[in-house]
């Protein structure tokens, strides 16, 4: 085993422990490990990025939801217009990357990072102490099912678990507290990400080679490591880290995978 493939195993598990108390599954950075790091084919990326971000949604929604910060009803109405997105988003994404090239996903990645970013930066501003009224979930109901069908959009096209729009419509949209919205959050991706991943099993038609070059008895364990990480990360830090630290922490991944969509776009020209 060579130093970057030792080097992308940590990273892989870094993501899920960083990621799990933010409401994020991680396939903002597990792609461009994946596909950067271990020379995966986009597709590949795409497939494994949302098996761990699976992982992961489900360790951090028990996790959250043990500390009673996750709205079910909030999640069942999210459910609703995610799942057949999700569906609709493999399509897409299979037809596009079949036209268009790997360079279509990282337009739409790089595009979901900025968001990210952006967003981010945007609640890092508030105050620290500025105080929640949450709104009741029937007067918001239509602009969250569209919020939640963009993140299933998303996570087909893209591998990833359509945490940083979740998150951001539970925050902006109903007004729920940090904790709550990533509770939330996850407890909706662990719903369309394996519709997602479903969907591409039988559309791309790649697992069959993946199977060979990683290995079964790999493809079982190892996510249930990311499981096991994402579970300890969310429990802990939702008692004993600062979100501003986490948070800081994953600014700068982000940060770095953006610029590395950046760089292949400028190698281009």
């Amino acid at each position: 085993m060579d130093i970057i493939t030792v080097m992308a195993i940590i990273s892989l598990l870094a993501v899920a422990l960083i990621f799990s108390p933010l409401g994020l599954g991680g396939g903002v950075l597990y792609v461009p490990i994946f596909y950067y790091m271990l020379d995966w084919e986009i597709k590949e990326a795409v497939i494994g990025s949302l098996t761990l971000v699976f992982m992961v949604s489900i360790g951090s929604s028990l996790a959250h939801s043990k500390a009673g910060y996750a709205d079910n009803n909030a999640a069942n109405l999210g459910r609703t217009t995610a799942i057949p997105a999700a569906i609709i988003g493999t399509i897409l994404s299979g037809y596009l990357i079949d036209i268009l090239g790997d360079i279509i996903i990282k337009i739409l990645a790089t595009i979901i990072l900025i968001f990210v970013i952006e967003r981010t930066i945007k609640q890092m501003r508030k105050s620290v102490n500025e105080s929640y009224n949450e709104i009741q979930l029937s007067d918001k109901k239509r602009e969250y099912m569209f919020a939640s069908a963009f993140a299933g959009l998303s996570s087909g096209m893209l591998g990833i678990g359509g945490g940083a729009i979740l998150v951001t419509a539970n925050r902006s949209i109903l007004q729920m507290d940090t904790n709550k919205a990533a509770g939330t959050s996850f407890l909706v991706a662990a719903t369309i990400v394996p519709v997602a991943l479903t969907s591409h099993i039988i559309l791309d038609g790649v697992v069959g080679g993946m199977i060979d070059n990683i290995g079964l008895l790999t493809i079982i364990i190892f996510p249930l490591f990311v499981l096991l990480s994402a579970f300890l990360g969310a429990k802990y830090a939702i008692k004993n880290i600062s979100k501003n630290i986490v948070t800081v922490v994953f600014l700068i991944a982000i940060s770095l995978s953006l610029i590395r969509y950046l760089v292949d776009f400028v190698l281009l020209y």
